[in-house]
């Protein structure tokens, strides 16, 4: 499988930090994640094709481990669709205590990124999803920047396309923020109503992708 090229958060710096010079870099780099994880989930920008061989019933690791699946679009396991449901619903074998059978009818992210089919069964297994940064923190993992939290990327393409909308959707989270010397509702304001506008016209236009084909497959909220 291939997924996106990765960028760091640090990319979208340039377009925040001088805007609020007194904002401490880590809690604008997160915010520049939640910002990034918003646009990805409210404009399904980030969409991946991803296969698998699915041996385990424990799943397999289908997303890159600074992403997580927010919703599947289609998927099938040896050509067979599957249906897209909440871990939950199926009544999994080690809720019931009780081993369930038969061709696998559903699948659903047991973990970040890990995904398994209900009733269990190997194959093939082939995902169209839309994913988003992760939630979370992961420090530690870079030895030359211990400090670095991995989790801090969103895909390269976004830096590239939406770079001054997701600075805005950073900039209203930090402006919003109660008591500091950064804190400016009234520019807060402006900053969100840019970014919403750019959610709101992205939002059809990256369903529909940039060949402008009508949308055929009806996503599946996680």
């Amino acid at each position: 499988m291939s997924f996106a090229m990765t960028a760091s958060v640090d990319e979208l710096m340039p377009y925040i930090l001088p805007k609020v010079p007194t904002v401490p870099l880590p809690y604008a780099q997160f915010q520049a994640r939640l910002a990034a994880i918003e646009f990805c989930e409210r404009t399904r920008c980030w969409r991946q094709v991803l296969t698998s061989n699915l041996n385990s019933s424990k799943g397999c690791m289908l997303a890159p481990l600074n992403a997580t699946i927010h919703e599947f679009e289609e998927a099938t396991l040896d050509g067979n669709l599957l249906t897209p449901t909440q871990f939950t619903d199926v009544e999994p074998d080690e809720i019931t205590g009780e081993e369930n059978t038969g061709p696998a009818k559903y699948i659903t992210q047991i973990s970040p990124g890990t995904v398994s089919v209900y009733p269990f069964e190997k194959g093939k297994l082939r995902v169209s999803c839309f994913l988003k940064p992760r939630h979370g923190q992961a420090v530690g993992l870079d030895q030359d920047n211990p400090l670095d939290d991995a989790y801090n990327v969103l895909p390269e393409f976004m830096v590239t396309q939406y770079a001054e909308k997701l600075a805005d959707g950073a900039l209203w989270r930090i402006m919003s923020t109660n008591n500091q010397p950064f804190t400016d509702l009234e520019m807060a304001a402006v900053h969100r109503q840019a970014f919403e506008s750019a959610c709101n016209t992205h939002f059809g236009s990256n369903l529909r992708g940039q060949q402008r084909a009508p949308v055929r497959v009806k996503p599946r909220w996680m």
